[in-house]
């Protein structure tokens, strides 16, 4: 069975700033992608972020209670939690590229300072662990998408001149599935599809900020089989596979000239991408 067949069947059925350690992309559950960091994650099929944090009584037999324990658990986990928002706000900047601004910075620690708290559980010796969750949709993504993500104004659809016309034999594409399995590409805030020969396939020219803001430039599943998937492309998505990374960073992807012209042939891509129905399937 090939790789379409399969997705559409499957869709069918559900119709649906401290260096850190290296990070590294695991399938979660339901197989969602999911980046994990010294202390914390990165769930890019809900963006979802967590960090965790710690604290311990203070020696000498003070008394200290367990709130004061636990702010300062909160303390550390909010410092882990800027700490990761920032390696993903900024980890396809070059070494060119000037410093955040301070606007950016204070937005970031705000998220933080708003992130509620998902775990929280005393260990050995009172000592108290805590996970602050955030959503990356929203106020994040409007902070770190760059500017040239705009509005597109709606489309103006130009009725046909002549009562001939014929409407195609295929029902319309409803979104973009991109297959890059064995690429070795990890998720970015800010992906792009490029051809072989350069073009821009799927850039900012093609995405409504609005959406982009909302949901994600895309999404990115370690499997082919979410309900989310479905939820994000439609039931009828364009399905195509990528050939190798691009650039010096994760944010390029490059697609054959022959599938990259069947998505400019395709007349309803305007409409998929510029609200961002996209999908890309990564390693597990």
């Amino acid at each position: 069975m090939t790789l379409a067949s399969h997705v559409k069947i499957i869709l069918c059925l559900f119709f649906i700033s401290t260096p850190l350690l290296v990070p590294s992309l695991q399938a979660g559950e339901n197989d969602q992608c999911v980046t994990q960091y010294e202390h914390g994650q990165v769930n890019w099929s809900t963006g979802t972020i967590q960090a965790t944090g710690k604290a311990s009584p203070l020696e000498k037999g003070i008394n200290e209670s367990p709130d004061a324990i636990l702010g300062k658990a909160k303390l550390d986990a909010r410092g882990n939690l800027i700490n990761i928002l920032n390696r993903i706000a900024f980890e396809n900047e070059s070494e060119t590229s000037p410093p955040p601004g301070d606007t950016l910075m204070a937005g970031i620690e705000k998220l933080a300072m708003d992130a509620a708290i998902a775990e929280q559980h005393f260990t050995s010796d009172r000592a108290m662990e805590v996970t602050l969750e955030a959503k990356m949709f929203g106020g994040f993504l409007q902070l770190v998408l760059p500017e040239e993500i705009g509005e597109i104004p709606p489309l103006k659809i130009i009725p046909p001149k002549n009562d001939a016309f014929k409407p195609p034999v295929r029902e319309p594409y409803t979104g973009l599935i991109l297959d890059a399995r064995g690429l070795g590409i990890q998720p970015v805030i800010y992906p792009m599809i490029v051809s072989e020969q350069g073009n821009e396939i799927y850039s900012a020219r093609f995405i409504s900020r609005e959406y982009a803001v909302q949901g994600g430039v895309c999404q990115f599943a370690c499997t082919q089989t979410l309900p989310l998937v479905a939820e994000k492309t439609g039931p009828n998505p364009l399905i195509i596979k990528g050939l190798r990374k691009g650039g010096k960073t994760n944010k390029f992807i490059v697609i054959s000239k022959s599938d990259a012209e069947t998505i400019e042939k395709t007349a309803e891509r305007h409409w998929f991408m510029k609200q961002c129905r996209v999908v890309i399937v990564l390693d597990q």
